[in-house]
């Protein structure tokens, strides 16, 4: 499971802790929330607030923050910077995602397919990449998320494209020959039409919940199972036999048995 799920524009919790432990401070003291590296180009976006106040007489406290774009490899920095002698603080790298659906176990959708992105990621979508998840055997957490984030060159996706991520205990519901099903839709303007057919495209993914999409997703052996006959220990394939395109746009078929992060 990713240490946080944050999506733009939504809180996530930041606790800041003083060291060495029981250290605090004898007066209300600004601290500073600054942007200390994003992964993958040029920041989108901004934290808010920019500064908070920490309380005299505690070793830690805790805030509401949010920031305003998607990006990948986010690290925020903490300072007390009108007290030059006490370090800064940061924390571990997280992406910041366009969409976050949340799912519960016993979903009526699941059998049939829950899509994430407008309309739903069905035909009247605007989204140039977007994906819909089918668990015919439910899932085994109390809860899932779906997710849409931004595809920047760190992560080895298509440019233009949009990185879809499942995270669920699926438990043992899914086996090679019963998987899950995540369908990857995109769009004819990004996946045109090539004198190789669909399976000119690829999908790569990772089942790590930030950094590079750095596997290639390969043929599945046969079509529904989760298997591409390479004994390499993978869990996921592409089952270019269901694959297909739906009006001009492109539907690539991942069948898998864990969690799943991926893209064109």
């Amino acid at each position: 499971m990713p240490t946080v799920l944050v999506q733009a524009g939504g809180p996530f919790n930041v606790t800041i802790g003083l060291l060495p432990m029981g250290a605090t401070f004898k007066k209300d003291t600004r601290i500073d929330l600054t942007l200390d590296a994003v992964a993958g180009g040029r920041p989108h976006g901004t934290f808010t607030p920019s500064a908070v106040t920490f309380p005299a007489g505690v070793t830690s406290a805790s805030y509401a923050i949010s920031y305003s774009a998607a990006d990948n490899g986010l690290v925020l920095k903490a300072s007390a910077s009108r007290q030059k002698e006490i370090a800064s603080g940061r924390t571990a790298a997280f992406d910041v995602v366009s969409t976050l659906l949340g799912l519960a176990k016993g979903n009526p959708q699941f059998p049939t397919g829950v899509g994430v992105g407008d309309s739903s990621c069905s035909r009247g979508t605007t989204e140039p990449e977007c994906g819909i998840i089918v668990l015919p055997n439910d899932i085994q957490s109390s809860n899932a998320a779906l997710t849409l984030g931004r595809c920047t060159a760190d992560l080895g996706c298509t440019s233009g494209s949009q990185v879809i991520q499942f995270v669920a205990d699926l438990g043992t519901r899914y086996s090679p020959t019963n998987p899950a099903t995540l369908i990857v839709r995109c769009s004819k303007q990004l996946c045109r039409n090539t004198n190789n057919g669909i399976q000119a495209f690829t999908l790569k993914v990772s089942q790590d919940s930030i950094g590079p999409l750095d596997r290639v997703s390969q043929p599945c052996v046969a079509k529904g199972i989760a298997d591409n006959g390479l004994n390499n220990g993978d869990t996921f394939c592409t089952d270019y036999v269901q694959s297909h395109r739906d009006q001009g746009d492109l539907l690539l078929y991942l069948l898998f048995r864990e969690d799943m992060r991926g893209s064109t």
